[in-house]
């Protein structure tokens, strides 16, 4: 049975409250979540400027608008806290990119120095087939070892599936060790794959279910550049409704960019904003519930804001 985390409830808003610092403490607006008794709907939103792609990260909760169904709800929950993060590292490892392994596999190492000590990896490799290749740890010398191990064979084929890595990711999220930290899949891949529309929408769902954003690096070897070059430069697009559907960032990287492009896609993950609302229909139906978030227009800005976040969300109570 899923799990949802998307929906919070009373009991669990009120371990938050306790657990963390009074709002006036981090300079936040004052929020009452000891009142809270109905389920609270929470998205994770990135704002970057459209043009520039700079964090926009002095946001208030009067700034965002939020519409289900063209409905209008207030934000009753706001916070621009760091959280933790639980990261799964989904490496492509396959024939396309190994060309170019050992750029990916010292970018992600390098990039391991920039977490911060209370942010937890796994490590998941895909080719025809997949591997957890190392649970969640905090242990970094551990993960260095599994990213080299994991980059050292062709052992897991030279097919391109990425679904069913995807899939096993998404599931696997869901035992995360620690509930409130922000969940991330970060998938460094040529993005050579291709992922039949029946397979995305269940592992879509099962991303929206865990609370959980994909991030693609897209690195390029010989092989990736030749294929775009013959497809007249539409590269299959094997991680981008994923990213699309849940609010996530597509970052392109030549082989020694790897390092920076993954220190970039950390430093926006810490910047996002949670925000809540409360559902008017509290039905638990099982259907898909269309969200936009938007900036208002009521305040002028020299940045033309893009919110990046999930495109909704399924109101599923546990049972």
């Amino acid at each position: 049975m899923r799990v949802v985390p998307l929906l919070l409830s009373f009991s669990l808003i009120l371990t938050f409250a306790l657990v963390r610092p009074p709002p006036e403490a981090r300079g936040q607006e004052p929020i009452d979540v000891l009142k809270v008794n109905t389920d609270l709907v929470v998205f994770d939103a990135q704002v970057l400027d459209k043009k520039t792609r700079r964090i926009i990260g002095d946001l208030s909760k009067e700034d965002f608008a939020i519409t289900e169904n063209g409905v209008k709800h207030e934000v009753t929950y706001f916070s621009r806290d760091e959280l933790p993060l639980s990261i799964i590292l989904l490496l492509d490892v396959r024939r396309s990119v190994r060309p170019i392994i050992h750029d990916i596999r010292d970018g992600a190492l390098h990039a391991l120095q920039r977490l911060k000590p209370e942010d937890e990896v796994a490590v998941m490799a895909f080719g025809t087939t997949y591997r957890l290749e190392q649970d969640f740890t905090k242990d970094r010398r551990l993960v260095s070892e599994k990213i080299e191990s994991a980059t050292a064979t062709d052992v897991l084929g030279n097919g391109t599936y990425l679904s069913s890595a995807l899939e096993s990711a998404a599931t696997h999220m869901q035992t995360a060790p620690a509930p409130g930290n922000r969940r991330v899949i970060i998938i460094v891949t040529d993005n050579i794959a291709v992922s039949p529309a029946r397979e995305t929408k269940d592992i879509v769902e099962e991303l929206l279910d865990s609370g959980t954003v994909v991030y693609g690096l897209i690195v390029q070897a010989a092989v990736g550049k030749f294929f775009k070059i013959m497809s007249l430069g539409q590269l299959s697009k094997g991680v981008n409704d994923f990213v699309e559907r849940t609010g996530g960032e597509i970052l392109g990287a030549d082989k020694k960019e790897v390092d920076e492009k993954l220190g970039v896609m950390i430093d926006h993950l810490r910047a996002r904003y949670t925000i809540g609302f409360r559902p008017t229909n509290d039905t638990d139906d099982g259907k898909f519930r269309p969200v936009e978030i938007k900036i208002s227009e009521s305040k002028k800005r020299k940045e033309k804001p893009l919110v990046l976040t999930r495109r909704g969300y399924y109101l599923r109570r546990k049972k």
